[in-house]
């Protein structure tokens, strides 16, 4: 403890006799920077410094800022497709969609004219479609040129393969079948199948018999 305070306290003692006693500045400033830093020379101001003070206790850590969200890609979706109508297996609102005969039945020639319905050709997918016949035949009773019938190959052709009447319902022949209308409201020839999947004979005379439509 001696020499520490013999160090500290005496230079200080001298200091401060130095100072009190009629010593010149240049002395006095000597004196005085042995215990204190930054003592300006006489004659010249030292200037003031600000004071920093740190804070007694560390700010809180900030919470770190979250990360940007990922950039939104842009892409093309396509539009959705609309519904399709769901397809009626009830037949007879199927048949109340299809165009009538003036007896009120189904007219399907113009059904089919007007791609209301479109045939298969076959129960075979892979069936061919048969070429259509665009003949007329005209069927003239005997003295009653007034019930001349014309039968339409090309309606007829639009369903029908020709192996379907050819030649077990009508043989190849003009003339060759005794055809009348008892025997077609029997159930023979054309009534196989007008009055079951064809228009009725009954209602349908001007179809087929075209001089009883009368005049245009």
């Amino acid at each position: 403890m001696r020499p520490a305070f013999i160090t500290i306290v005496v230079p200080m003692l001298l200091s401060g006799f130095a100072v009190t006693s009629g010593c010149g500045q240049a002395t006095r400033h000597s004196a005085v920077t042995l215990f204190f830093e930054d003592v300006p020379p006489p004659g010249k101001e030292s200037p003031s410094k600000a004071v920093v003070r740190q804070p007694r206790r560390p700010p809180p850590a900030q919470a770190a800022a979250p990360p940007p969200p990922p950039p939104v890609a842009e892409t093309t979706k396509p539009l959705p497709e609309p519904e399709k109508p769901a397809v009626s297996r009830d037949w007879p609102q199927l048949l109340s969609q299809l165009p009538r005969d003036a007896a009120g039945g189904v007219d399907w020639v113009r059904a089919l004219e007007d791609k209301r319905i479109e045939p298969k050709a076959g129960l075979d997918a892979a069936a061919p479609n048969q070429p259509v016949l665009p003949l007329d035949v005209e069927l003239i009773p005997k003295n009653q040129p007034l019930f001349k019938a014309i039968f339409s190959h090309k309606a007829h052709t639009e369903w029908l393969g020709c192996a379907n009447c050819h030649p077990g319902i009508f043989q190849m022949r003009r003339g060759a079948d005794p055809i009348t209308m008892a025997k077609i409201f029997a159930g023979e020839y054309c009534g196989r199948c007008h009055g079951k999947v064809a228009f009725a004979p009954a209602t349908g005379c001007p179809r087929c018999h075209t001089a009883l439509k009368g005049a245009p």
